[in-house]
């Protein structure tokens, strides 16, 4: 199974061992929504460690498409689903995925839509309609 498949299905039984496996051991880097960085495997597993067990027992990922490009690039959309301020959200997500030369995870960067929530600039003016 292709490593992106593979990071989502041990993500999402939260096998942090097995998930090592899917990162580059000596080059790893995640950036996350708030442009926050986080550098090597072991830090990473940590922070899944420390951070996924505090959302409610109902959090899931689930995948909705992997594509890869090539052999050192992929992209995965995503739905975050958890509990925010008692109700039950989806969050769309797109994590773009470099890969090194053994095929294991080097970088991650991930993008996130945030339902309900006006935009920085320009406020409702500046979006179109949203789904409700």
């Amino acid at each position: 199974m292709p490593v992106v498949e593979d990071f989502v299905e041990r993500y999402a039984a939260r096998d942090w061992d097995r998930l090592a496996d899917c990162f580059s051991p000596t080059d790893f880097e995640r950036v996350g929504p708030f442009v926050d960085l986080i550098r090597g495997r072991d830090e990473y597993l940590a922070f899944l460690r420390r951070v996924v067990p505090t959302l409610q027992a109902n959090y899931e990922l689930e995948p909705r498409q992997i594509a890869y490009v090539d052999d050192r690039l992929a992209f995965a959309e995503l739905t975050e689903r958890l509990e925010v301020e008692g109700t039950l959200t989806d969050i769309p997500e797109v994590i773009v995925f470099e890969l090194d030369d053994e095929g294991r995870i080097r970088r991650m960067r991930l993008y996130l839509q945030q339902p309900g929530g006006l935009a920085p600039v320009g406020g409702k003016d500046a979006m179109g309609a949203t789904e409700g």
